[in-house]
């Protein structure tokens, strides 16, 4: 009996993991780019849009993705720094009337630029790609030291059988770099 309990429960435990990874978006070409004024982030999210999100804009609902962007500090032997940390989130509202897109990128809650488009390509575009977006200052930089960017997205905010909450999105993705001023 103990047996059969232990097969169903680690049956369950995996069926859980599976369910939680799921995904698919994925995050690439990360790209920090380092001048005078700051740090500039550029990257783009692969597979963001499945049917069901798709379904959810057509119909008029509000969708939001976020990405969460650290700038950390490599510290060999200890564990890496982080200096700083942005929340990107990028909202579309679907106007069944007048066939467009109502498009918002806030960093930090701030609104930092707004679109309306028509085309669904424009619409996914905008809420994909991020590109020399001046996210962190080098005020904390040093010299010669090695830095890197961390980006995860979150496409879906879920509850797990109403109780435990778990997102689905694109996992971390690192790029690293050299600070030389």
């Amino acid at each position: 009996m103990t047996h059969r309990v232990s097969r169903a429960t680690g049956g369950s435990v995996l069926a859980l993991s599976v369910a939680l990874s799921a995904g698919g978006a994925e995050i690439k070409d990360l790209i920090p780019i380092v001048r005078a004024e700051g740090v500039l982030v550029s990257f783009r999210v692969e597979d963001a849009f499945d049917e069901e999100l798709t379904h959810a804009i057509e119909t008029g609902l509000e969708v939001t993705f976020r990405y969460n962007v650290e700038l950390k500090r490599v510290r060999g032997l200890w564990l890496d720094k982080k200096l700083l940390a942005r929340q990107i989130r990028m909202t579309v509202a679907y106007d069944n009337l007048t066939k467009r897109y109502s498009l918002t990128r806030e960093i930090d809650g701030e609104i930092d630029a707004t679109e309306v488009v028509a085309d669904v390509s424009a619409m996914r575009r905008f809420m994909t790609t991020i590109e020399s977006l001046l996210l962190f200052n080098t005020a904390l930089m040093v010299s010669n030291q090695e830095y890197y960017l961390r980006v995860n997205g979150i496409m879906k905010d879920r509850n797990l059988l109403l109780l435990i909450p778990w997102d689905s999105g694109a996992d971390w993705r690192e790029a690293y770099f050299t600070y030389l001023p």
